[in-house]
């Protein structure tokens, strides 16, 4: 059952995936996920070989549009006292709102992003 076009995914789904079921959609990254990732790397070699594992996802672009929508995003989780998530999971549900795609992820973050944006929040079943 397809959900949308594009999957955004998070770096906690990104490294628990063998495969990824291509009913869920084309599976993107974003450059905080690039980020995250290559974050994990233990030498300059490992770095190169994370890179080039990366670019064979697409990557939506983030602009400042993408921040703005963030800086919404928490203003109305403030107003319930539920802002208190992390930078990268704000930036990465702005993302995937602003290009219409869903976040694969496993981090209960995003499921409280996703009352305040426009994604569908996938989590990913751990075996």
């Amino acid at each position: 059952m397809a959900l949308s076009g594009l999957v955004l995914l998070d770096k906690s789904a990104l490294v628990r995936l063998d495969d990824l079921d291509p009913d869920l959609g084309e599976p993107c990254i974003c450059a905080v996920t690039r980020l995250e990732i290559l974050y994990s790397a233990r030498s300059a070699r490992g770095y190169e070989q994370l890179g080039e594992q990366l670019d064979s996802f697409r990557e939506l672009r983030m602009d400042a549009e993408t921040f703005a929508v963030a800086r919404t995003a928490q203003r109305e989780l403030a107003a319930k006292s539920r802002h208190r998530v992390p930078i990268p999971d704000l930036l990465i549900a702005a993302c995937a709102h602003q290009h219409q795609a869903d976040v694969l992820h496993v981090d209960r973050h995003y499921d409280v992003l996703a009352h305040v944006l426009s994604f569908r929040a996938i989590r990913v079943e751990e075996p």
